[in-house]
């Protein structure tokens, strides 16, 4: 059986060069003149596009970020079996020196990657003494950035949650918690379902799921065709259905044509570039601002790939049958504790009342935070983190003490 193998990034030098090529001779092309506060509206502007060209051009030094990565992520990578695939699965993995600490994974989404983990290691030795600190993992989805693709179709959510599973147990965590948003967070919710003796406990800021079945739901039902919201949750709810009418269309083609897309992104830097800028740029507060490097790193983790498989996903989830439909469909069972954040630049959004009827039976946190967007551990970390100390709090106290203290045992390794 295979064991962890420590990784280190380090990208070849011919690569970097057709990369260097690529940016050098790209072509930037011209804009419309938008009215004031419109600019988005036909894609990434030039004017947002220039100064990050440029900057790729002339500052962006990929050597700097990439020791940066490997100085900051104690990273792995190890070879798992999952339906006749084998899947060469990169992951941080951070453990707490703390005797109390257990084990927690965090699930990344498109188009994120693994480093959105990096402020949440701080909880492997929370300041506060009386937080609960974790053992920190942090996979990349198999086909994003550094995790190996599937080579047949197929290999949708309940594969991938399976590989997650997999990966806890050979960490030697028999139980664990999980968090996670945008396609993590169904990932999570996959393992939920499959494996809720191992995962004790679940935290999503992605609050999504179906409306409830008339002859189950039938108070809720009504409560949702009469729009029986708050003005905030209202809100939140326009900005989803706003989103799914308006800003919906890479998921289109990423779900129909996936390779067809990926031969474009995969080879053009610039054109990767604007796929992902664009798409984190409506998903943040108006006032965050994307620190350049980030922006250009994330785009370069992509780029790595060389695959589909960050197209694929889209596609794939849909098409099987424990995918997106059977996880938005299915009440995560009771004895996993369930903990949710809701940030208002999110795109996806449930009540409390409507999860509490179809997302999961043991709801033990809901918070809806003022501030923050679709990436909160990027944007609003420490937010994150209070919302993680509460629910796990609540987790503790909700559990048998069996299973609190399976969790410390998973951790004591």
């Amino acid at each position: 059986m295979s064991s962890p193998k420590p990784y280190k990034l380090d990208v070849s030098s011919d690569f970097l060069s057709w990369v260097t090529d690529r940016v050098n001779t790209a072509r930037i092309i011209p804009d419309i003149t938008h009215p004031a506060g419109e600019e988005w509206e036909y894609g990434i502007p030039t004017a947002a596009m220039e100064p990050l060209v440029e900057y790729w051009k002339s500052s962006f030094d990929w050597r700097k970020m990439e020791k940066q990565i490997n100085e900051t992520f104690n990273m792995y990578t190890i070879d798992l079996e999952e339906a006749g695939e084998v899947i060469s699965l990169h992951f941080v993995h951070h453990r707490s020196d703390r005797p109390n600490a257990i084990p927690l994974i965090f699930a990344h989404g498109w188009p994120g990657n693994f480093t959105e983990v990096e402020h949440l290691l701080k909880l492997t030795a929370p300041e506060d003494p009386d937080a609960q600190p974790f053992h920190i993992v942090a996979p990349s989805i198999p086909g994003f950035t550094l995790s190996s693709s599937p080579s047949k179709p197929g290999f949708g959510l309940s594969k991938i949650a399976n590989v997650y599973h997999k990966l806890m147990l050979k960490l030697g965590y028999e139980t664990y918690l999980g968090q996670g948003g945008d396609w993590g967070s169904f990932i999570l919710r996959s393992v939920a379902l499959q494996h809720p003796s191992s995962l004790v406990g679940l935290h999503i800021n992605f609050p999504v799921t179906l409306p409830p079945k008339p002859l189950a739901n039938p108070t809720t039902l009504f409560w949702l065709a009469i729009r029986y919201f708050s003005p905030e949750e209202s809100k939140r709810l326009k900005r989803m259905q706003w989103f799914l009418k308006n800003e919906s269309g890479y998921s289109q083609i990423q779900r129909t044509k996936p390779q067809t897309i990926s031969f474009a992104l995969q080879d053009s830097p610039i054109g990767m570039l604007a796929w992902i800028r664009e798409k984190i740029h409506l998903a943040t507060e108006e006032d965050y601002v994307w620190n350049a490097d980030t922006v250009l790193t994330w785009t370069m983790l992509y780029l790595i790939s060389g695959s589909a498989g960050s197209a694929r996903i889209y596609k794939e989830a849909i098409s099987e049958e424990g995918g997106t439909n059977f996880v938005l469909g299915t009440k995560i069972s009771k004895g996993v504790a369930v903990g949710v954040s809701s940030f208002p630049r999110d795109v996806g959004y449930a009540t409390k009342w409507w999860a509490e009827a179809t997302l999961a039976e043991t709801i033990v946190t809901w918070r809806e935070n003022d501030k923050g967007g679709h990436f909160p551990s990027v944007e609003c970390p420490d937010t994150l983190i209070t919302d993680v100390q509460e629910w796990v709090k609540a987790v503790k106290e909700t559990s048998t003490r069996s299973k609190w203290d399976a969790l410390l045992q998973a951790g004591k390794l």
